[in-house]
């Protein structure tokens, strides 16, 4: 024990004698906290623009830095402090750091602190609308550890040329694209409702005219981006302006609305101030209207109601209103629904359908209709009414026809006690006869089971080749009564 004493003690005086060496030898230089590195010690921004470089790598971290940005752990912040003089709009940014920082920017005194704006990133960079005599703190600070060699810079920056109505940006032509930069626009008084937002038409706007200088034309507006929206008026105030036409952004899809000749149309986008990726607004010209038309069944005959309708997957395009022109005299007038007629005679048919958008794009499209009345029956059924085991009896179907030669087919089943299963098959060409029917004849041998059962049912039934269809198959059909099959006759011999 005494010696483990001794050698802890021997280790303790070299660490010291060390340490004190360390602080006597000149040259050795030793890091310190940066200037700024609290709150109370902000360096002052005493003029614009401002900028300053400065290693943060020693900076650390006070008890009460807010950390409202981000949910990582503040590491080693800085200080910068800046009154404003005027009212506008001041942009900070971290651009040119070596690494990721944290900016935040704050009004009020410590304790007290509300916060403005922020953003993150190796470039981080906020942009917010101050007002004269008010003081901004803005923080530094590294994610899990401190940062390293800082690149700060403050400046006013003008805010966006079209951000009032009355200096709205002139769309020279279409089509027109542009990125608007929200964090140097605001909301101007009296600026008009809008029934495609839901923030109480409080967020900030830019303003573009576009003057239809040509016919009268459709035309479309959409922007892309969270949280954006793109509104169209008319009218030559603020207090005059009326609503044409509003889409949200709702995965790029556009607004469409009828541009008048000679008119002036004011479109407004609004969108987040700290928008996280671009917004882009577009106008252009409306796509020529292409609906699709639809007819059910495909081939009809003259017992069908066709249905028509007339769909588009654009939605621009919607609720369309359609109306026909079935091609035999017959019209439907224009409605959003989908309309049936049926028609009365055999023959090739051109139905024209005439669509309308909302907006007043127009589309004419003919849709040819082919009407064929297939239709064979059974007009005879003729079964046995009895017969042995081992007969060999005759079946008949009569098949009618009275509209086109038919090459038809007859299935003769009977049932087994279960299922039916076929036990002859003619195929024959039926003439088209008003009054006279085609036989086809069958012949069927009575069996052992069916004795055993004692009755035998038969089942006809007439098809048509595909892809001819019998418009009434109602008639296709028959079960005869069921004949009476008897054990085979027994032989008495003479002795």
């Amino acid at each position: 024990m005494l010696l483990f004493s001794r050698s802890r003690g021997r280790i303790a005086l070299a660490a010291a004698l060390t340490a004190a060496f360390a602080l006597l030898v000149p040259g050795v230089a030793h890091a310190a906290p940066p200037s700024n590195d609290d709150f109370d010690q902000a360096a002052a921004v005493t003029a614009l623009p401002f900028a300053a470089q400065l290693d943060t790598g020693e900076a650390t971290k006070a008890t009460d830095d807010p950390s409202w940005c981000q949910s990582y752990d503040v590491q080693g912040s800085v200080w910068f402090r800046y009154t404003a003089t005027a009212d506008g709009y001041l942009r900070a940014t971290t651009q040119g750091s070596d690494r990721s920082m944290i900016l935040a920017v704050h009004s009020g005194t410590r304790g007290d602190l509300k916060g403005i704006a922020c953003d993150t990133g190796t470039a981080a960079t906020t942009t917010f609308r101050a007002t004269a005599g008010t003081t901004y703190s803005f923080m530094v600070s590294g994610y899990d550890a401190p940062g390293g060699a800082l690149s700060f810079a403050l400046d006013s920056v003008a805010p966006a040329a079209n951000d009032d109505f009355a200096a709205a940006q002139p769309v020279p032509a279409l089509p027109f694209s542009v990125q608007p930069d929200f964090s140097v626009a605001s909301f101007e008084a009296d600026e008009p409702g809008s029934t495609c937002q839901s923030e109480g038409n409080t967020v900030p706007s830019v303003w573009y005219a576009y003057t239809n200088s040509g016919q009268t034309r459709s035309l479309t507006a959409r922007t892309v981006g969270n949280g954006s929206a793109v509104s169209v008026y008319t009218g030559a105030s603020l207090p005059e302006l009326k609503q044409v036409a509003c889409k949200s952004d709702s995965y790029g899809q556009p607004t469409a609305f009828r541009a008048a000749a000679g008119t002036t149309y004011y479109v407004r986008v609004t969108g987040p101030a700290d928008a996280r990726e671009p917004i882009t607004l577009t106008l252009d010209d409306a796509p020529a209207l292409d609906p699709s038309v639809y007819q059910s069944p495909s081939y009809p005959s003259v017992y069908d109601n066709v249905s028509f309708s007339a769909e588009s997957w654009n939605d621009i395009d919607k609720p369309m209103t359609v109306a026909w022109d079935f091609g035999d005299g017959a019209t439907a007038p224009a409605t959003t629904q989908s309309v049936s007629h049926r028609y009365a005679k055999d023959g090739t048919y051109t139905a024209t359908m005439h669509a309308t958008s909302p907006d007043g794009r127009t589309a004419t499209k003919p849709v040819q209709v082919v009407v064929t009345t297939h239709d064979v029956g059974i007009a005879k059924f003729s079964v046995p009414a009895s017969a042995r085991e081992g007969d060999s009896k005759p079946i008949s179907v009569d098949v009618s026809n009275t509209r086109y030669t038919e090459t038809a087919t007859v299935v003769l089943s009977k049932h087994d006690g279960t299922f039916w299963r076929e036990v002859g098959r003619l195929t024959i060409e039926v003439p088209a006869r008003p009054t006279r029917t085609v036989r086809f004849p069958f012949s069927y041998t009575f069996s052992p089971d069916d004795a055993a059962m004692g009755k035998v049912a038969f089942r006809a039934e007439v098809r048509l080749d595909y892809p001819v269809n019998d418009a009434r198959p109602v008639d296709n059909e028959v079960i005869a009564i069921a004949t009476t099959v008897n054990p085979r006759a027994t032989r008495i011999v003479a002795v």
